[in-house]
């Protein structure tokens, strides 16, 4: 291989390694640093001979300040894909750590052992679905396609100083609505439990509000989850198609 075959095969990797890195799935720790080595080079390979139609640029007498931005440009588009297609698993996250907190969950957070977050039991239930959900709608699929793209559209027309972020943000903000309204019904329920408990305390003040109304929220809370399972699962299944046209309407703009 010619220097500037290395060169090339190093900003696919590196673009492809900072997907794999910071990518919600390859994230867990429970998944061997040996498989996302392994997956980041089969993948880096797989592009590799696309690159002379992926829009980098003459590889040939190039410098070394110049590699090091090509780098960095390569860096920066595996980090904005990531960033975008981590927002399939935004909503379930608000979903599950707003109905924690409203069954009084939150104060005994669970600590993660897949990432270093910590997290209500109800957010770890809503994310193991979530992944389920998923995958039974092909987005792993849509991952693959986006990063094509990438290659495809996106090397020549990023920059720094064109960036989209309002698009971003725009698609951050949909996606915290998105689990708001995932959970709209469980979340008005919830509230009426917690006036009624407080209006009770109003009119039994020796009442002990804190004792009592924990264990009625919780167990309000977790009938009222078994009872919607179908409608908020169907919501979730509903949403992450939204977010799968918001990460596609976003990436055309890099089409030129």
């Amino acid at each position: 291989m010619t220097e500037a075959q290395v060169l090339a095969f190093v900003l696919v990797v590196t673009r492809v390694t900072t997907f794999v890195a910071f990518f919600t799935l390859f994230s867990f720790r429970q998944l061997p640093l040996l498989i996302k080595i392994g997956i980041s080079v089969s993948l880096s390979v797989f592009w590799f001979g696309e690159t002379e139609n992926a829009g980098l640029p003459s590889l040939e007498n190039i410098g070394m300040v110049d590699s090091f931005l090509l780098l960095g440009r390569e860096f920066g588009i595996g980090l904005m894909l990531c960033t975008a297609l981590n927002l399939f698993f935004m909503p379930c996250k608000v979903a599950g750590a707003y109905v924690g907190q409203e069954m009084g969950l939150s104060l005994a957070s669970l600590s993660n052992p897949g990432t270093p977050d910590s997290a209500t039991l109800v957010t770890r239930i809503f994310e193991t679905f979530t992944v389920l959900i998923f995958f039974s709608l092909d987005l792993h699929h849509f991952l693959i396609m986006a990063v094509d793209f990438s290659f495809q559209h996106v090397t020549n027309n990023f920059s720094i100083m064109l960036f989209p972020t309002e698009q971003l943000v725009s698609m951050l903000n949909s996606s915290s609505d998105y689990g708001l309204m995932v959970i709209a019904p469980l979340a008005l329920i919830l509230m009426i439990v917690t006036l009624s408990l407080s209006l009770l305390n109003r009119a039994a003040p020796t009442l002990n509000l804190f004792s009592v109304g924990i264990g009625v929220r919780a167990g309000f809370g977790i009938f009222c989850i078994a009872m919607l399972t179908p409608v908020i699962f169907g919501a979730l299944r509903g949403y992450l198609q939204h977010i799968q046209s918001d990460v596609e309407q976003f990436l055309m703009l890099f089409q030129g």
